[in-house]
């Protein structure tokens, strides 16, 4: 008996041994160095890759098992080791710069390694040391990128178009932000006090982002509420310097004034994540009749329920402010004179409001992304019988669903997508009603080193009683070839519908005449690109670099032409603009970027150079685009001031860009450079008569100052505690004389002192 017992004992002790390991409980919260929850951290064993459970929505975790230590996985960020006496784990962002994740190519996160496109990131703190009073300011330094006038182009995509028909879609956290009657980007309704970071695609992004995405797609992400309060202030005041030439000192010796403050607070508070963003600017700039005083304020609420794996939130913005607006000048010798001291004088109000809901079902996760968009623009032009106001309403809801299986490595987005616009004002004959109507599916599935997605999107716009739709394609593969080496080709197909103002728009612009093209036909294009990204190190600095070949051709191309399109009568004798469908045309060349970055103890350095050759030209220049108002045919030649080559208007051939900032202890200094080649090739209508009598000197800044030009900018920074800190910005610091656009001159010297005071509990 004794002995049986003995045996059941050592029996027990051997099971117990053998199946009745101690059990771990891990339960806590995966967050990143800011507070911020993350979603979707995935928990697996140290020593193997079996998933053991997701974060929730929330960033909350709860995994029961034997293993006694765990390897907690992110993209974007380093891995880390937990024990279950760990219930707060702080993720740190990876350290290569292969590893940043990207949202704008399909929508969702993945890595900037695996992309099939070009695609660019500017990094948070580029954009707070350059204090942009606007964000178009800090874009137009990236590398292959141009803004004129408001309006960006990638790559010489487009040339000038004033305002009107943008062929970079633009949108913030997923949400368009171009103007409905208009398609013009709204920079000064951009909330940059709250920027978290901006992707910039650079080619035809259409079967993800639909019209005006044909030239590409810039991505605003804003940052979400924290757990913790944050409060930031920053303000910043500066002057223009006096042009070199004393003939262009309209104001004498006074040296006008910028001034702008803005106001950042973000926390949770009774369960509701909440920020808040204010923005005043009072910027007499450096050209008569031009200006820009605005006040703008944003409100965000975020609400978590993790027990049904939701958010839901509201953003709304609104803005009110005056500005004045500069077109062509008097002459070449009074360069920042308005042309008859003319400009036109907008007080502008507009307010959006962005309700959106987030949720996952399984392997499904769901997005419904809404906005109204009210604009109403009060417009003096100093001509009481010419009424320039005018006001719109956007309705716009896009629903999204992807799904995926990462073991598979398989992922599938899709979507459907509505857009409504009206307007009602004279400016535009009347009432006017744009309706867009899309639905999209992009698929990707990886195979250890190889990626391949391809995707399609159809599109029916409706103007008035006008109906057409098109459908696009794209597709796409990044294969792996060595560790740091990435080899990538795309397709992609593109289209932009006329907008609103395009087609009906008829003003005036102090004595200039804009007029309307009501047979305006949708312009479509596609994208070819073969690129490597090769990763490496010299010393301890982290090296990217990337070179792409691309071709963009177009169909139809909408150009903003110069002109007699009305009746010959003065002051310009029916001269003036109208949106011409130009024909086919393709832009070809080459870029090569290299982005680098060092971390140390005491040192920090990142920055970028880049070069763009971009060949734009006009395949059928012979094509009769128009008829002008004495009936005679116009074509690409004899609208042309250089056919030479047959280069497209206002596009340089040659572009160069860059920047680097490094921080020393407590110094910040920072130096950047841009480099553009002259502008070959303008509407022949500017310097020919009469033209060239009313507006004299466009010939001559044509060769002296739309020739190559180079621009540098400085900036320095000291960081005095925790909490205070600030910046001298110097733009053009040569005080060069430049010009990107006809009867116009880019801004002299600036100079600007930011301080910026942070409360962080």
């Amino acid at each position: 008996m004794r002995i049986y017992l003995f045996i059941q004992v050592v029996f027990c002790i051997m099971v117990t041994s053998l199946y009745g390991q101690s059990s771990f409980v891990y339960q806590g919260k995966v967050v990143n160095e800011s507070g911020e929850s993350l979603i979707g951290a995935q928990l697996t064993f140290l020593v193997a890759n079996k998933v053991l459970g997701i974060s929730d929505i929330n960033g909350e975790f709860y995994v029961e098992t034997e293993e006694p230590i765990l390897r907690v996985k992110q993209m974007g960020y380093q891995d880390r080791t937990i024990t279950s006496e760990d219930t707060l784990v702080v993720m740190r962002e990876a350290s290569s710069m292969l590893n940043t994740v990207v949202v704008s190519e399909n929508k969702r996160s993945s890595e900037l390694k695996k992309a099939t496109v070009s695609l660019e990131i500017i990094h948070p703190n580029f954009i707070v040391n350059t204090a942009p009073t606007n964000l178009e300011e800090s874009i137009g330094r990236i590398n292959g990128v141009q803004v004129v006038d408001n309006q960006p182009t990638i790559r010489s995509g487009s040339g000038w178009s004033y305002g009107a028909g943008s062929r970079v879609q633009v949108l913030v956290d997923g949400v368009p932000m171009l103007s409905g009657d208009a398609g013009q980007p709204l920079w000064t309704f951009v909330p940059t006090e709250g920027i978290q970071g901006v992707e910039i695609i650079k080619g035809a992004s259409s079967v993800i982002y639909g019209s005006s995405a044909l030239n590409g797609v810039i991505n605003i992400k804003t940052k979400n509420p924290s757990d913790k309060p944050f409060t930031q202030v920053t303000t910043s005041t500066g002057f223009y310097d006096l042009p070199k030439r004393r003939s262009l000192r309209y104001q004498g010796r006074t040296r006008n004034t910028v001034s702008n403050i803005t106001a950042y607070h973000t926390g949770t508070y009774q369960g509701f994540g909440l920020k808040l963003g204010l923005n005043a600017l009072r910027d007499e700039s450096y050209k008569m009749s031009d200006y820009d005083n605005r006040l703008r304020g944003t409100l965000g609420l975020r609400k978590t329920v993790s027990k049904y794996n939701l958010i839901y939130g509201l953003n709304t913005t609104y803005q009110q402010g005056t500005s004045g607006s500069f077109l062509l000048w008097e002459s070449y010798d009074l360069g920042y004179t308005a042309l008859d001291s003319g400009g036109t004088d907008n007080q502008v109000n507009r307010l959006s409001i962005d309700p959106y809901i987030k949720w996952s079902t399984g392997k499904f996760k769901h997005t419904l992304n809404t906005r109204y968009l009210r604009i109403n623009n009060d417009v003096d032009n100093g001509d009481p019988t010419i009424d320039q106001s005018n006001s719109s309403n956007l309705v716009y809801a896009e629903y999204q669903s992807s799904f995926s299986l990462p073991k598979n490595e398989f992922n599938a987005t899709g979507g459907v997508v509505a857009i409504n616009t009206e307007t009602n004002s004279p400016l535009y004959s009347g009432t006017q009603r744009a309706t867009n109507y899309a639905a999209y599916l992009q698929l990707e599935k990886g195979w250890n080193r190889l990626t391949v997605s391809g995707g399609a999107r159809y599109e029916q716009f409706i103007l008035n009683d006008r109906v057409e739709g098109n459908p696009v394609y794209r597709a796409g593969l990044n294969y792996t070839a060595a560790e740091y080496t990435f080899i990538r080709s795309s397709y992609g197909q593109g289209y932009r519908f006329p907008s609103i103002a395009e087609s009906f728009i008829t003003t005036t612009v102090g004595p200039v005449s804009v007029y309307p093209n009501e047979n305006l036909q949708s312009e479509t294009g596609t994208n070819l690109e073969i690129g490597v990204k090769q990763g490496f190190k010299v010393g301890k600095v982290q090296m990217l670099a990337d070179v792409a070949v691309f071709r963009m051709t177009f169909e139809n191309m909408m150009e903003f032409t110069f002109g007699q399109w009305g009746a010959i009568a003065p002051p310009l004798f029916g001269l003036g603009f109208k949106t011409l469908n130009t024909g086919a045309t393709r832009v070809s060349g080459t870029e090569i970027n290299l982005s680098f970055q060092q971390k140390s103890k005491n040192i920090e350095m990142q920055g970028f150079v880049g070069y763009t050759y971009a060949n734009p030209t006009a395949i059928n220049p012979n094509a009769v685009i128009g008829i002008d108002n004495n009936n005679n045919q116009q074509t690409y030649l004899n609208t042309s001031s250089d056919t030479t080559g047959y280069v497209l208007k206002y596009r340089p051939q040659h572009m160069a860009k860059a920047d680097v900032m490094i921080t020393y202890k407590k110094w910040t200094l920072g130096l950047g450079a841009a480099y553009q080649s002259r502008v070959q090739n303008i509407d022949v209508a500017f310097v020919s008569f009469p033209i060239g009598l009313f507006i004299p000197g466009i010939q001559t800044s044509i060769d002296e100052k739309l020739t190559a030009y180079t621009l540098v900018n400085a900036r320095i920074g000291y960081v005095f505690t925790n909490r205070w800190k600030t910046n001298m910005i110097v733009s053009n610091l040569a005080n060069t004389e430049y010009a990107i656009r006809p009867a116009d001159l880019g801004a002299p010297r600036s100079v600007r002192l930011q301080v910026t005071y942070t409360l962080d509990k």
